[in-house]
């Protein structure tokens, strides 16, 4: 009997045991799958940030900082029209009467995307003499082609085939703006390049110019701005010096016809500018000046 006894409770301490080890483990598991839950939702979370369409939605969502502002514009003159693309009279009239061309492209880049604005002056047929349109672009960091097309121009009537006519575009990318030209085979050597530099854009394809939107690369562009007031004075000697947030960038070249001129707002140096810019000597003082 006393045997039996004592077996029943070794019985009940190896089933306590058992039923200790069980509640311990089923805790274990229980923290393992809410430890794993965690991290997927944690990874799935980066997935979607990095996706352009959660980005926008979460632009939507939150705002977020402005940090650069550029205004661009470009001119081409009889130069450009004659030889970079051989453009016939027929040509040209076809341009004048259904061509729209840009006047200004204003970029305003936030954290997460770009806003392009483009104001275009219509054919001169049409009774409103300008458009404006605005694009968001949201660039994708693992795609280095990556472009958004601001303006094109079809330098010919469309032809009866299925091929393309030739055209000028204004490409908006993650670090520059480019016109590009699409034109017949052979035509493109025969193109100049706006920055003194000829960059084949594919077959039939030619870039005219390629413009950083970069301080750094914007360097040898650097010039006074003639819309600024302080450009003789020693504000304007700040601004060419790089110590300044606004700067003004051109570009001109005869030969080719092309002209092209920067604005640029780094709102992002605007602060830092305004704590040291008082210790600046603006020469005369604003009496005499007016």
């Amino acid at each position: 009997m006393d045997i039996l006894w004592t077996a029943m409770g070794i019985a009940v301490i190896v089933v306590f045991v058992f039923f200790v080890l069980a509640q311990h483990w089923q805790r274990l598991l229980r923290q393992q799958n809410w430890t794993i839950r965690r991290l997927f939702e944690r990874v799935q979370s980066l997935e979607e940030i990095a996706d352009p369409a959660w980005r926008r939605k979460l632009t939507d969502a939150s705002p977020v900082p402005l940090e650069q502002v550029f205004n661009f514009s470009f001119r081409l003159d009889d130069c450009f029209w004659h030889n970079a693309v051989s453009l016939t009279d027929d040509d040209r009239k076809y341009i004048r009467d259904y061509g729209s061309f840009v006047g200004a492209v204003k970029l305003e880049r936030w954290r997460s995307h770009t806003v392009a604005t483009v104001s275009e002056v219509l054919p001169d047929r049409k009774a409103s003499g300008w458009q404006t349109r605005t694009l968001d672009f949201y660039p994708d960091a693992s795609k280095g082609g990556d472009a958004l097309s601001l303006w094109e121009l079809a330098l010919s009537r469309p032809l009866l085939s299925a091929e393309r006519p030739p055209s000028l575009e204004l490409v908006l990318r993650p670090h520059s703006i480019e016109l590009r030209g699409h034109l017949y085979a052979g035509l493109e050597t025969t193109a100049a390049a706006g920055n003194g530099n000829g960059v084949p854009g594919g077959e039939g394809d030619i870039v005219f110019f390629r413009v950083p939107l970069d301080a750094a690369a914007l360097a040898e562009f650097r010039s006074h701005d003639p819309a600024d007031p302080g450009a003789n004075g020693n504000g304007g000697q700040a601004h060419a010096n790089g110590n300044s947030w606004r700067a003004y960038y051109s570009f001109s070249d005869e030969e080719s016809g092309i002209e092209w001129q920067l604005r640029l707002r780094d709102l992002t140096r605007k602060s830092e500018w305004e704590r040291w810019k008082i210790l600046e000597s603006h020469g005369a003082p604003l009496v005499a000046r007016e």
